[in-house]
């Protein structure tokens, strides 16, 4: 069963031509909040900061700079449906990639269903610290859909992962996702 949002945000952020996130609109820090973010989601901390320094994998980064540079080139909006979930709430939003003058594109994230999850579910960015030893394949999670990859595999959606501890993982996008954000042709 969905709910509707307790309060309806409708975020965005304008980058530079060379992806540098120059402002952010008046509702962020309500949304950072709602979304359980850390210090740095809030206003002082992405305002003048390049927008890959917020993107986790490299497959992510190259996604979402993809994405960006499609919009500039065609000058046509791109969205992108997309999962940001809390430990304790399952949200589905979307992206709009806006293309504006002089390389410029407004990202606006327009917040679409949210509802809470039975059990609370934590991920953390693996790191080098914490590699398994070698041939462990590691945990995988799609930054788009959120779906998990477990070692032996399988993508199954968050809502059939349990650990009782965060679940270490390393971030991608997955093919469903690829294929998803393809233009139609």
């Amino acid at each position: 069963m969905s709910s509707a949002p307790a309060v309806a945000l409708a975020s965005w952020y304008l980058l530079d031509r060379d992806n540098r996130v120059i402002d952010v609109s008046p509702d962020w820090d309500a949304a950072a909040q709602a979304g359980q973010g850390g210090g740095n989601a809030f206003r002082h901390g992405v305002i003048g900061r390049p927008l890959g320094r917020f993107l986790a994998g490299d497959t992510t980064r190259m996604f979402i700079e993809s994405a960006l540079q499609a919009s500039r080139l065609t000058q046509q909006p791109r969205l992108l449906n997309y999962r940001c979930d809390a430990p304790a709430l399952s949200r589905q939003l979307q992206m709009r990639l806006q293309p504006l003058p002089d390389g410029w594109v407004r990202v606006e994230h327009t917040l679409v269903q949210a509802q809470p999850r039975a059990t609370a579910l934590r991920f953390e960015t693996r790191s080098a610290v914490l590699l398994p030893s070698p041939g462990t394949p590691p945990w995988l999670r799609c930054s788009i859909c959120l779906w998990v990859c477990t070692p032996q595999g399988y993508w199954e959606p968050p809502e059939h992962v349990h650990a009782a501890r965060p679940l270490h993982v390393d971030y991608v996008v997955c093919l469903r996702c690829q294929a998803e954000m393809t233009p139609p042709g």
